[in-house]
């Protein structure tokens, strides 16, 4: 185990008894603290509800994160397993996760998460995935991803979190793992939809373009950008074809986004150098 082990002292000490005012999050399994260390800056603190009901999911996430590291997973820095206590120790994520970007609660000025953002965080979870699914002989299948479990840290860079329910990909054949492959893009395709999309609704199987855009985030519509919306939802789409062996492995989507990435990138490059001209 190469992740340090923490005392409960000095987590309670990091967020000051856990105190309320430290809360940055609530979940099923837990709540999520603000931590100033000495030494770590600022960190979040996982403390979970109930350690009997859940100590299954705190050593699978604990285990998972001591042996996968990639720029798209949330770094596990410490952990603490004492008495009935369990807390879990992760990098701090300033802009905090993408759940609450896309839904604000209501009264809340919403600030937009615009288009050419959305495609990089999109490109940088299939990436992680596609990694997690092609890891040497530890393929791992998430299972459980939504867009609360995608946190965001101050470039807006997507970490992958929350992998309490993930299990590996053991199997004896080629065709085993090529279908499990096609698992994470249909338990994830949440993700994928609610970028461009306010709502998930049931109508991925639609081929009409008119229906599709019906449900796309209004916000996104008119800014230069329609073809990539469009394309980027029939992706999504694609990730839950009723037939297994239909859907793209997340290596493929990875390529598919970045298509979407490169044109959006090259579409505002253009537009700048439009409005640099004389």
């Amino acid at each position: 185990m190469s992740i340090p082990r923490v005392s409960f002292a000095e987590l309670k000490k990091a967020t000051t008894s856990f105190d309320r005012d430290k809360v940055i999050g609530v979940g099923k399994t837990g709540t999520v603290y603000k931590a100033a260390h000495p030494h770590l800056l600022f960190t979040a603190v996982k403390r979970l509800l109930d350690f009997q009901h859940l100590e299954e999911q705190f050593l699978s996430e604990l285990m998972i994160l001591d042996k996968y590291r990639h720029k798209n997973i949330v770094p596990l820095l410490g952990f603490c397993l004492e008495s009935r206590e369990r807390l879990l120790v992760y990098q701090y994520m300033p802009n905090g996760n993408l759940h609450d970007w896309l839904h604000p609660v209501k009264g809340d000025q919403p600030e937009i998460l615009e288009w050419r953002l959305r495609v990089n965080i999109a490109v940088g979870i299939a990436r992680g995935l596609a990694w997690l699914h092609n890891h040497n002989t530890l393929q791992l299948v998430h299972l459980n991803l939504s867009s609360s479990c995608i946190l965001l840290d101050k470039y807006f860079e997507p970490k992958i979190s929350n992998f309490g329910r993930a299990m590996h990909m053991i199997t004896t054949s080629n065709a085993g793992i090529f279908m499990a492959d096609r698992e994470d893009p249909s338990s994830n395709s949440e993700f994928f939809q609610s970028l461009e999309r306010k709502f998930v609704q049931n109508d991925c199987l639609s081929t009409v373009s008119a229906a599709l855009y019906c449900s796309v985030d209004k916000s996104l519509v008119g800014q230069g950008f329609d073809g990539e919306v469009l394309y980027f939802l029939k992706v999504a789409c694609n990730c839950v074809h009723p037939l297994p062996n239909r859907r793209p492995t997340m290596v493929e989507v990875h390529k598919m986004l970045m298509a979407i990435h490169v044109t959006t990138f090259w579409a505002k490059t253009n537009i700048s150098m439009s409005l640099a001209a004389p």
